[in-house]
């Protein structure tokens, strides 16, 4: 009788420390998208410095981003703006870039040229580049880079 009426308390008490409620926790993850990428046109590298051009469509930048806050493109220069002729650093022919349309800043340090405050997905702008064509330039392979750079706000 002692034992059945221990074996009646355990099991009272384990029943009074069950549970009546659980809960499961559910989280997920969304890994950071922050991503830029160039396509570039054919005549990027073939442009003929012999003639003027105006508004010409050298690359196409896409931008990626699901940052909340936004995020900002920045771009440098290597001349500052000019198509430098690779052996006579004499002969070089200055130029303008657009991305959508508005003007880029072509500096030899990085300098904002975007910027979003939310804007989530992905987007292209196109580059697209004008020049006058000077009548005194040395032979050969005259060349800029504009590194353009994404970051988050």
């Amino acid at each position: 009788m002692k034992k059945l009426i221990a074996l009646s308390l355990a099991t009272l008490s384990f029943s009074a420390l069950a549970a009546t409620q659980a809960d499961l926790i559910l989280k997920g993850l969304v890994a950071p998208i922050l991503d830029i990428s160039i396509v570039h046109e054919t005549v990027a590298g073939n442009l003929d410095l012999s003639q003027s051009a105006s508004n010409v469509k050298v690359a196409t930048l896409t931008e990626k981003s699901n940052y909340h806050s936004g995020y900002k493109i920045k771009a440098k220069s290597n001349n500052s703006g000019k198509l430098v002729n690779t052996v006579d650093a004499n002969s070089f022919v200055n130029y303008s870039l657009t991305y959508g349309g508005s003007a880029v800043a072509l500096n030899s340090s990085p300098t904002q040229i975007y910027s979003t405050s939310n804007l989530k997905g992905t987007f292209t702008k196109e580059l697209r580049i004008s020049y006058n064509a000077p009548s005194n330039l040395s032979a050969g392979s005259h060349e800029d880079t504009v590194q353009f750079t994404i970051e988050a706000n």
